[in-house]
């Protein structure tokens, strides 16, 4: 009830932000992409949805920045695309994309039980003799919840030193209610568990194997999970509401990374949304492609169905794949549409505005590059 009656707040917030946004331009309907940009973004600024906000758009090949809001409450100074946020949950496709590399290459099977790549010592839940496949971690369709119970559902950062026997404690003592592969619930402990499996297949950590399978051959430098001293320099303070929050990323164990440990810049998610669109060729591109391909069918908000971590939707005709994050202190979204060769980052560092608002931006942007040819 209390995050119904927050979202109506944000919403009505909203509601009045662009109708003072739009008497104080006086120019309710933009005539450049720039302004309806403008439009779209400077709401949630203005009337304190978001401290600030980064937009990256795609068109035809060209790229272009935005940057609204402060990087730091109070503070007047502007993100650029070299500041670097923590990506929340868009960190899952890149897990997803590293998968498929994986089942192109023949090293892992994406219809295996998972119980296959893990130690003996781990008893995997089944269904009536069904088993969890790797496929149904990667479409949330496994039948864990979006959380282990074993986490602190008190603490700020229920991930905050959340181990590898916790999170194995946490499968043995399970039980399934549905058998894998009918239903879609979003997994947060899913998708690391999946980060898990691909970094013992690789025999390293979820860092040193995302980096050799996605980020080394994109060429992917200012992406990372370690907060080095050239990351910290760079780090962009996250918010909830007008208060400094502390990182999420940073104390997250390698168990649970594969979920949302990123941490990234504007340049480098570009260079993603990039290379998923099909603008350059790269050792991923197959890989991507088959990320993108529906695997389970569902409704929901902005939703047809899903890939391997990215969520597919048509609306007005526009194909359109996309992921949403969030993380204490940051909300996150990448979406874009292949065909009409549009695509969008936005990296927010604030976390009071819930995901969906940054979702609903980021498809209100699709939707104006579509229409300023």
């Amino acid at each position: 009830m209390k995050l119904f009656l927050y979202k109506y707040m944000i919403v009505i917030m909203l509601a009045l932000g662009c109708i003072f946004w739009s008497c104080k331009n006086n120019d309710p309907k933009p005539n450049t992409i720039e302004q309806a940009i403008d439009n779209i973004v400077n709401p949630y600024i203005v009337l304190g949805a978001d401290v600030g906000i980064l937009v990256g758009t795609i068109k035809g090949g060209q790229k272009t920045i935005y940057s609204f809001g402060e990087a730091r409450m109070g503070s007047k100074e502007k993100m650029t695309a070299q500041s670097v946020l923590e990506i929340a949950s868009l960190t899952k496709v890149y897990t997803a994309v590293a998968l498929a590399d994986m089942q192109l290459k023949g090293e892992v099977n994406l219809d295996d039980p998972i119980e296959n790549y893990l130690p003996n010592t781990v008893h995997i839940p089944s269904y009536e003799g069904k088993k969890i496949t790797l496929r149904h971690l990667a479409n949330h369709t496994s039948g864990f919840p979006r959380s282990p119970s074993n986490a602190d559902k008190n603490a700020y950062n229920e991930y905050k030193d959340y181990s590898e026997q916790k999170m194995y404690d946490f499968v043995n003592g399970y039980t399934l209610t549905r058998a894998p592969g009918t239903q879609f619930e979003y997994s947060a402990v899913g998708y690391g568990l999946l980060g898990q499996i691909l970094s013992l297949k690789n025999k390293s950590n979820y860092e040193v194997m995302i980096t050799n399978r996605i980020l080394q051959p994109l060429n992917m430098t200012h992406t990372s999970i370690s907060f080095t001293p050239d990351q910290m320099k760079n780090l962009v303070q996250g918010h909830n509401g007008n208060s400094q929050v502390e990182s999420w990323s940073q104390y997250m164990q390698n168990i649970v990374q594969g979920a949302g440990a990123l941490i990234s810049n504007l340049d480098d998610q570009l260079i993603y949304l990039n290379a998923n669109m099909g603008l350059t060729v790269s050792p991923l591109s197959d890989a991507m492609s088959l990320s993108h391909t529906m695997t389970f069918q569902h409704t929901g908000i902005y939703t047809d169905g899903t890939g391997l971590g990215w969520n597919l939707f048509t609306t007005e005709g526009q194909h359109i794949i996309w992921k949403n994050g969030g993380n204490g202190g940051y909300n996150s979204f990448m979406g874009f549409n292949k065909v009409t060769k549009t695509g969008v980052v936005i990296l927010v560092n604030s976390s009071m505005n819930p995901e969906i608002f940054a979702t609903d931006m980021g498809f209100e942007i699709l939707k104006a590059l579509i229409e300023f040819n």
